[in-house]
């Protein structure tokens, strides 16, 4: 039995990106995140840690030593080593080494782009259709219509549609009105040098699988600490370069099919500030209820806590 299987089997699938995906899978999707990338837990990869726990475990120091001996003694050098990685500033930029709770909590709270990318799940799984129309009609014609549904980067979209060529971020999409939002976020990272080309191939699967219409409308928006500099065709024109140069491993982005895509694909750009700027006006334009008033300041103060809104880097 396959993986994705399995997982369908445990957990159940969807079938269409129209299906409403409850935002607590949001809070079990943060649970998947930490299970897949232990290292954020333990300060360094699992086999780095097993590594070394061997490599102590079989020092000549121990030889003859007892089971329990033993174990104080490795218990002894992972509490010097938590001790000498912890930091006491929250924005200290030490984030290596085996960890403990705390500074394992304060690494992904303040530094980890994987785990804005969860914040933004829930953050987004939570928000009005009536937010979301007024928010993406600032990038892409569309009459608001509908409700939206939204995913994240979970196993339950992984499993689903099956896709292995490309890992996104966040997805929203609106059936009712054939639209599809990819969201890219970022810290202050810059864009992956083929990710333009990428989403058009989730797009393309999408549509081949039955996940999405035909003529859905496509945008990709990019959220980062800063806006992009460059327009659309620039920018393909850049990764298109790039594939040429090594059309060994880029010839399946640079099929005819695949260009039709880009040809329809809308790309814009919005900064973390801007985006904070947008929720505030909109607090203070519509009637919202408290719930949502809560929802937007309470992802305005995780957001503006991150390591590169306060170190502006």
């Amino acid at each position: 039995m396959k993986a994705a299987e399995k997982y369908r089997r445990v957990f159940g699938s969807m079938s269409h990106l129209k299906d409403q995906i409850s935002w607590t899978t949001g809070l079990s999707n943060m649970v998947e995140f930490l299970a897949w990338e232990p290292k954020q837990v333990l300060g360094i990869t699992k086999k780095q840690y097993v590594r070394q726990i061997i490599e102590w475990a079989t020092h000549p120091e121990l030889t003859g030593k007892n089971i329990e001996e033993i174990e104080q003694s490795i218990i002894k050098k992972l509490n010097t080593k938590m001790t000498e990685s912890e930091q006491l500033e929250t924005y200290s930029t030490q984030t290596m080494g085996i960890c403990n709770v705390r500074e394992a909590v304060r690494r992904v709270k303040f530094f980890s782009e994987d785990y804005l990318n969860k914040e933004f799940d829930i953050f987004l799984s939570l928000c009005s259709d009536v937010y979301l129309d007024l928010f993406y009609q600032q990038f892409i014609n569309f009459e608001p219509s509908g409700s939206w549904s939204t995913h994240g980067n979970s196993g339950m979209f992984e499993n689903s549609t099956e896709l292995k060529a490309m890992y996104m971020d966040n997805l929203a999409y609106n059936n009712q009105a054939n639209v599809l939002v990819a969201n890219e976020l970022k810290l202050t990272g810059q864009k992956n040098p083929d990710q333009i080309l990428k989403y058009c191939l989730m797009y393309e699967h999408l549509l081949e699988k039955g996940f999405i219409e035909q003529g859905t409308k496509f945008l990709l928006l990019f959220i980062g600490g800063d806006a992009l500099k460059q327009n659309k065709q620039t920018l393909v024109d850049r990764e298109l370069a790039l594939c040429h140069k090594r059309p060994r491993k880029y010839q399946h982005l640079l099929r005819t099919e695949l260009l039709e895509i880009v040809e329809h694909l809308e790309v814009a750009s919005i900064s973390w500030s801007a985006l904070i700027e947008f929720n505030n006006r909109y607090l203070v334009e519509n009637d919202t209820c408290q719930v949502e008033q809560k929802l937007l300041k309470g992802f305005h103060q995780s957001l503006e806590s991150k390591s590169f809104m306060q170190l502006a880097v």
